[in-house]
Parts: structure tokens; C-alpha cells; sequence
């Protein structure tokens, strides 16, 4: 019974193993477990003819020795990376990156002779170099093999920044002078692409008039000898230190201001309007306070009518215009014909000239000495020139002039001396006459003493009287 039961579990146990080697899954597992097994053993027998492709190797450039002494630079090149393709162990190639390599291509043109009219191009053979300590490797291919290099001399020239503004100040106020934040720009690339620069300029509109203080920021712009400007910077591989710059531009009220001649000596019923001046008037800028404070400009020089010409039917003067501190003349500003200078004219027609003989009673002698000390005068009669219109003249005589002498400045000292005299057109004639000229009278001071011992002697030497 016992052995029975045991060949028939040996029978079942045969029978679940061969029931297995005929199941679907586990053929499948199997399978699937041979086919890693062989990926593995083809992977291992193949790692030595593994290829990578290492990206954006970066380029380095150098110039050659004679190209350093002719002053050339590269400015640009058609590649500023490769591709290198290697091939060896997948263990040391997956690790490779671009700093693992140096590139560099070298400028040694054949000939260094420059047309100046635009960049020069070579083409360089790429070079390479392994940098890392595991060198079990090849390397199949470099990607480009050329690199074609643009050079040049290398200039800079500095240029002034041209203002090319239009503005406009609102009714009654003056824009000033514009005020760059940077004045020159430096210009640097390949010199026949400076060489086509001729300035810089920054150019702004304003679309409303101003009348207060503005700013603006403004681009700096080149141009070339056409006055064409220079749209494509890059392209030239022009580089400008200064791209823009702040433009401030101050405003400030203005005022017409009239010009006033000033004179001495005119009687006063000289005409004003027979003396005029041209300009009759400036513009002034400045603040609202200082020019509230300015009326009427008067010009520095005097005009004494005592030493005018009357053989002269005008006598015209040029006299410098003075500018009230704190403000700016902005007549005709802008233009060649600024304005600095006046000319006064005096209208002298219709009017004449004359000589009086003066009486002794019509010359005062005003402050004479005191004391032991007597003053006369040596001369009993003195003459002048007036002038005056022609009606006015003709009536005049010696008596309708006064002389005035005051001794006030005397020294003390006897003598004859000459006194300088105060002389005037006297009465209703004076409104319309004047003097000409200045004059000097002689005065005698002596003491009192020998003023009558001499009359004395004038006395007895006078003969006798019957």
C-alpha cells in the first residue's frame, strides 16, 4: 500500500515539471531573461567602438607674429564653437565635456596689405588639443574644420556730440542753451569702419512749445561723409562708449527792455525825440524777479552837448550796451548779427553856434579869500560860444550870459591864478541855449596891503584934473 502512494507522488512530480517546460509564461520569462543576459555580453564586446559627439566646443583665436606687429584684430568670425566627434569606451566618453578640449584657429594671413575700405576675411584651419589626463580615445572629426575670420587695425577716435534739437519756448519765455550730460563719444572697431564716421549728433522734436524747464533722453547717432547716418553699427562692428545722453534744456521768461541815452549839459527844451538810439531796445533773460527789478537800460557813456560839434548837422556816438548782472541779451540771438553795441544820435539841425562878449557885471566871483587876502579879476571881460536854434541865437547878447568863478579850491597862495568858471545861458533863452566849451578865468590875489598901496600909486601918477 505504502509503495503504491509513493511512485504515484513520484509519477505527479515528473509530470509538473514537464507541465512547466509547456506553459506559455514561463517560456516567456525565460525568454526575457536570455535576452538581457545577451544585451549585456553584445554591450560589453561592443564599448570599445562606442562614437560621441561632443557640442559647442568653444574657439579660441591668436594672431601670428607678423600680424601682432601690423596691429591687426579679429573682429569677427563665422563660428565661435565646434563639434568633435570621438570615438573609444562609452565609460570615458560619456564623461568627455567641452573643457576637455582646447580649440584655436590663428590668423596668419599671407598678405597684410588692407584696402581701408572694409574688413579683410581668412580662413583658419581649426586646431585641437586633448586637456584631461585620460587619453583613450580618437577623435573622428572636428565640425567645421575652417573658420573664416574677419580682421582689421583696430582705431578710436573721439567725437563731439552735435546738437540737432528743434524746440520752440511758449509766448513770452526763451529756451537756453542745451545742455549735454556727456560731450564727446568715443568711436573704436575696424578702421575702415571708423573711417566712415564723421560725427555724432543726438536729434529730438518737441511737439509742444516749452515754457518751463525740460529734459530728454536722447540716442547718440553717427553719420557718415554724406551726412547719412550709420543704421548698422553692428554690422561694421562699431562700439561707441556712449549710447545716449541727457539733454536739458533751461527756460526762462524774457522782457524787452528800452536803451536810454545819457547827456549833460542840454537845455531843457531840447527835443528828446532829437536824440535817438539804435536799438531803441534788447531782450533780456533771466529770472521773473530780476527782470520785475529792470525798467529802462541807460548806456554808460555820457553825452556832454558843451563839447558837440554844431558845425555837424549830427553828431552820432557808438556806446557799449551794459547787461544787468544776473540776466542775458538774447536780441537777434542765434544769428551772426548779435547785438553788444548802441548809437546814439544827437539831431543837431536848425541849431547854430555863436560868440558873446561877457560884461565884468555879469562874472560873479564866488568864495573869494578872506583874511589879509584880495581877489579881483585880471580880466574884465570873457568871451564864449553858445548855441542854440537860429531864432533864439540871433537875440542873444554878452549880457545874457553869466560867468560864475568860485575860489573854493584856493591854495592861500597869492598870484594870478586861472579859476575854473560856471557859465550859463541866463533867463527864458536858456531853455533853448546851451554853452560850448569850458572856460578858466583869471583871478589876482594879493594882500590888502599892496592892493592899496598900488592904487595909491595909480592915484598920483594920474595926471591933475581941472
Amino acid at each position: 500500500m505504502g509503495q503504491k502512494k509513493d511512485k504515484k507522488q513520484n509519477e505527479n512530480s515528473g509530470l509538473g515539471l514537464r507541465g512547466l517546460m509547456y506553459h506559455n509564461g514561463f517560456i516567456l520569462v525565460c525568454c526575457f531573461l536570455v535576452s538581457v543576459v545577451v544585451w549585456f555580453v553584445m554591450a560589453a564586446g561592443s564599448d570599445m567602438n562606442r562614437t560621441t559627439v561632443i557640442k559647442d566646443v568653444p574657439v579660441s583665436v591668436s594672431l601670428s607674429s607678423q600680424a601682432e606687429a601690423e596691429g591687426l584684430r579679429v573682429f569677427a568670425q563665422s563660428y565661435n564653437t565646434v563639434d568633435i566627434e570621438v570615438s573609444g569606451s562609452s565609460m570615458i566618453t560619456r564623461a568627455l565635456t567641452a573643457e576637455d578640449f582646447e580649440v584655436s584657429v590663428t590668423l596668419n594671413p599671407v598678405s597684410t596689405k588692407l584696402t581701408g575700405n572694409t574688413t579683410q576675411k581668412y580662413s583658419a584651419q581649426v586646431r585641437f588639443a586633448k586637456r584631461n589626463a585620460q587619453t583613450d580615445y580618437q577623435v573622428v572629426s572636428v565640425t567645421p574644420e575652417e573658420i573664416t575670420l574677419e580682421y582689421d587695425r583696430y582705431k578710436e577716435t573721439v567725437l563731439n556730440i552735435e546738437n540737432e534739437l528743434t524746440y520752440t519756448a511758449a509766448t513770452g519765455f526763451y529756451p537756453g542753451t542745451p545742455v549735454l550730460s556727456v560731450d564727446t563719444v568715443n568711436v573704436s572697431g575696424p578702421e575702415s569702419a571708423v573711417n566712415k564716421v564723421a560725427r555724432a549728433a543726438v536729434s529730438y522734436s518737441a511737439p509742444d512749445p516749452l515754457w518751463e524747464y525740460a529734459e530728454w533722453h536722447c540716442p547718440v547717432q553717427l553719420y557718415d561723409q554724406n551726412n547719412q547716418e550709420l543704421i548698422n553699427i553692428g554690422e561694421l562692428y562699431l562700439s561707441q562708449d556712449v549710447e545716449a545722453v541727457q539733454v536739458t534744456v533751461p527756460v526762462n521768461p524774457k522782457k524787452t527792455v528800452p536803451l536810454v541815452a545819457n547827456y549833460t549839459h542840454a537845455p531843457s527844451g531840447f527835443s528828446s525825440s532829437r536824440i535817438t538810439v539804435e536799438p531803441a531796445s534788447i531782450e533780456l533773460t533771466g529770472s521773473s524777479e530780476t527782470l520785475d527789478a529792470i525798467t529802462e537800460i541807460r548806456l554808460d557813456s555820457i553825452i556832454d552837448f558843451a563839447e558837440l560839434d554844431l558845425d555837424q548837422r549830427t553828431a552820432s556816438f557808438t556806446m557799449e550796451i551794459p547787461i544787468p548782472p544776473g540776466t542775458r541779451d538774447i536780441t537777434n540771438s542765434g544769428t551772426a548779427n548779435t547785438v553788444s553795441q548802441a548809437t546814439v544820435t544827437v539831431n543837431l539841425n536848425g541849431y547854430r553856434k555863436t560868440t558873446l562878449t561877457v560884461p565884468e557885471s555879469n562874472i560873479k566871483l564866488l568864495n573869494p579869500p578872506t583874511g589879509n587876502l584880495e581877489a579881483a579879476l585880471t580880466s574884465r571881460t570873457i568871451e564864449v560860444t553858445v548855441a542854440g536854434t537860429e531864432a533864439q541865437v540871433a537875440r542873444l547878447s554878452g549880457d545874457s550870459v553869466t560867468v560864475q568863478v568860485d575860489m573854493s579850491n584856493f591854495d592861500g597862495r597869492p598870484g594870478t591864478i586861472d579859476v575854473p568858471a560856471t557859465v550859463a545861458v541866463s533867463g527864458t533863452a536858456g531853455e533853448n541855449c546851451w554853452v560850448l566849451g569850458s572856460y578858466t578865468v583869471a583871478v589876482t590875489v594879493q594882500e590888502a596891503s599892496a592892493r592899496s598901496a598900488a592904487a595909491s600909486a595909480a592915484l598920483a601918477a594920474a595926471p591933475p584934473s581941472f
